[in-house]
């Protein structure tokens, strides 16, 4: 039978954002559902026995075998959530000669049968399996029974009345049970099977007329022919749906091998855009998100969203990475060139040829509600849905992200932002609901940190591990650094200071070793982590290029003449030792080669801290054993 709340296919619903509290109010809602249907199906059983007077005849009993062993063979509609099977030909037999009585036990032994098979035994389950088709096949025959002794009506009308009735009630409250178990809409699960369906209980009602011979009796001459024709379309249909399923399974590959493409592509962006690590993924889970508060549900549209979060700034691949990673503010110039990224990452993903609207969503996620954005200016709703969301969504992150040059916002200081341009740079409707989710939003993003941050594999050994740890502070002032003489041969124009975590655990980085010219500058530096250049690549262990090094040394910069700084991290056994900042009199003046060199030295400077562990573990190791 195709009332099965286990076995028909549940639909893929968007994640839900109440909590635990909405999940066990849905449950609650379900298991009160299942109640009223399982009384209301009990009462109707009951009244199906009382109609029953005598032994059902041979042919009743042949009726009831045979839904039993054919409710077995359930086809699946490839790529939707339904099922058809050929067992309603003998239900609505059975209802059509003998009434609503033993169609309604039919198929209510049919559940009971069906409820057994299943591994899935829970009680709800079982009550609803043999209920709700009892409840349908009764009402089904009930108005069958009714049209069939009406004056003038038809053969026709009377089954296409049972069909239809059947229909609305079987599927309505398969799909209402399957809504309050997923959350997902009930409107929207009905749709979905309810064409085939009603192809599959019409065929199945007309079938049945035949067979009975319009109440005349069973025909098993006509149950001879009919029933090979049933198997044999059974088995067709199997087969092309086997078919279809795998063409579908091929596609879906493809599709993840694109969508994996796609991701590598957003990855590669997010790794040019060092001062935005990280930023992309956050977007695509606040945007969809977002656009599920929102009540966007067209597939199309959530696909085009999915694949824009990721590849909204795409177009910073034609940026030049001074422009991107600079902590500073930009210039004129340099926002004019930034601002050329929504159009350039359209262009390049037009030759794409998506077959969702992301272009669109790219091209204008910079657009202003009051016309002031760019590239096109366009107001209101001329924007496109996805973008609206979109330019939200970033702007919060953007707000809520350590920057070089400033530490992040708190959320509350984000919202109250957000407020502030709404309706002239936002659309108030996507603010109200995004201001709304994001509690919830903050609570996964700290779900998704705590899973990253879950132990992974040792690289070395605990002992190393907690060797670092304790000797990080005298490490940081051996006198073995010698960053003039590492810098003399390969970068003799440079200036460069090591900063390390402190001693007394203050959480700032102090100064390690300078080359002369700026020793005295730095020797009475302390940098927060997360302030400034060398605060900034301490928390999130990335290098910074060309940076500005006002940002740590302020006006000693200019009299010192250090135009441009490239930092990166200095790690040992995967834990910071400090953090390497060179520096060059000429803006802009570190080129790639430059970048590898200063990667270079950091690494030496990684390999010396080790030596000094594993120097100070050995003479710590020799003591004790003495």
């Amino acid at each position: 039978m195709d009332a099965s709340l286990a076995t028909l296919e549940q639909p893929r619903v968007m994640p839900h954002r109440g909590g635990r509290d909405d999940a066990s109010r849905r449950r609650l809602h379900l298991f009160v559902f299942v109640g009223v249907v399982g009384c209301v199906g009990a009462l109707v059983l009951f009244r199906a026995v009382t109609e029953v007077r005598a032994w059902l005849p041979f042919p009743a009993l042949v009726l009831a075998l045979l839904t039993v062993v054919t409710s077995r063979f359930v086809i699946k509609v490839p790529g939707r959530p339904a099922t058809v099977s050929v067992s309603e030909v003998f239900v609505f037999a059975s209802a059509v000669l003998y009434g609503p009585g033993p169609a309604t036990l039919t198929v209510a032994l049919d559940g009971l049968w069906m409820s057994i098979r299943q591994q899935d035994r829970r009680l709800y389950r079982a009550i609803f399996n043999i209920a709700e088709p009892a409840i349908s096949a009764h009402t089904a025959a009930t108005v069958f029974v009714v049209l069939s002794h009406q004056a003038g009506s038809s053969l026709v009308l009377a089954a296409a009345g049972m069909s239809l009735t059947y229909l609305v009630l079987n599927s309505g409250l398969q799909a209402t049970a399957i809504a309050l178990e997923t959350g997902a809409s009930a409107m929207r699960i009905w749709l979905e099977q309810s064409l085939y369906l009603t192809i599959n209980y019409y065929t199945a009602a007309a079938l049945a007329t035949l067979i009975v011979q319009r109440g005349s009796g069973l025909s098993f001459d006509l149950l001879g022919l009919v029933a090979p024709l049933v198997v044999l379309t059974y088995v067709a249909y199997k087969n092309a749906a086997i078919r279809i399923d795998e063409a579908q399974r091929h596609v879906q590959e493809v599709e993840h091998l694109y969508q994996a493409t796609v991701a590598t592509l957003a990855t590669a962006v997010d790794a040019k855009d060092q001062v935005t690590h990280g930023h992309i993924r956050r977007v695509q889970r606040h945007t969809l998100a977002l656009a599920g508060a929102l009540g966007v549900t067209d597939p199309f549209e959530l696909k085009a969203l999915a694949a824009a979060s990721l590849l909204h700034d795409v177009g910073k691949l034609a940026v030049p990475e001074y422009v991107l990673n600079k902590p500073g503010s930009l210039t004129a110039s340099e926002f004019a060139r930034m601002k050329l990224h929504a159009a350039k990452g359209a262009e390049i993903l037009a030759a794409v040829e998506f077959p969702y609207p992301v272009v669109p969503i790219v091209r204008h996620h910079h657009e202003y509600w009051d016309g002031g954005g760019y590239p096109d200016g366009l107001s209101g709703a001329a924007i496109p849905l996805g973008a609206r969301i979109l330019t939200v969504v970033d702007c919060f992150d953007a707000l809520t992200s350590d920057r070089p040059y400033r530490r992040r916002m708190t959320d509350a200081e984000a919202v109250a932002i957000l407020h502030e341009r709404r309706g002239s740079m936002y659309d108030p409707a996507v603010v109200d609901a995004f201001i709304a989710i994001v509690p919830a939003l903050r609570r996964d993003d700290e779900t998704i940190q705590q899973r990253a941050a879950a132990p992974a594999p040792a690289a070395a050994d605990p002992a190393r591990r907690e060797a670092a740890r304790c000797e990080r502070p005298q490490v940081a002032s051996s006198p073995q650094w010698k960053l003039a003489a590492r810098l003399r041969d390969v970068m003799p124009a440079a200036d460069a200071c090591l900063f390390v975590p402190a001693r007394d655990e203050s959480g700032e980085l102090v100064l390690a070793d300078a080359t002369a010219r700026t020793h005295a500058a730095a020797a009475s530096l302390r940098v927060e982590m997360g302030d400034g250049v060398v605060g900034w690549v301490a928390v999130h262990r990335h290098t910074l290029v060309n940076s500005n090094p006002d940002l740590d040394f302020g006006d000693a910069a200019i009299a010192l003449g250090l135009r441009s700084c490239t930092a990166t991290p200095v790690i040992a056994f995967g834990e910071l030792v400090g953090v390497l900042a060179v520096y060059l009199p000429q803006r802009r003046g570190f080129s790639e080669a430059d970048v590898r060199v200063v990667g270079a030295v950091a690494q030496e400077l990684g390999w010396e801290a080790l030596r000094e562990m594993n120097t100070r573990s050995a003479t710590s190791a020799r003591a004790h054993s003495a």
